[in-house]
């Protein structure tokens, strides 16, 4: 998985409306101790859920790094 902001190419993020896809991807990330990043929608809403515990005890996300998560859900949403 690429660093933020760096954008994930498209062929690297899942679609995961399928509960079986949705828990292989997080296994995967629990695999590779990364940080589980899903964005749902929930009617006219949107939910962007950050799961720290697939990466292992002690991982936090820095404010940077939730500032760019931010960012990308806000030009999700407006496109």
């Amino acid at each position: 998985m690429q660093p933020l902001p760096t954008s994930c190419p498209p062929g690297l993020v899942p679609d995961t409306t399928d509960v079986d896809a949705f828990n292989a991807a997080y296994r995967r990330a629990k695999q590779q101790h990364q940080v589980f990043v899903a964005v749902e929608e929930q009617g006219q809403r949107w939910t962007v859920k950050a799961d720290t515990l697939a990466a292992g005890p002690g991982h936090t996300i820095v404010d940077s790094t939730y500032d760019a998560i931010r960012a990308a859900v806000i030009r999700l949403i407006r496109s």
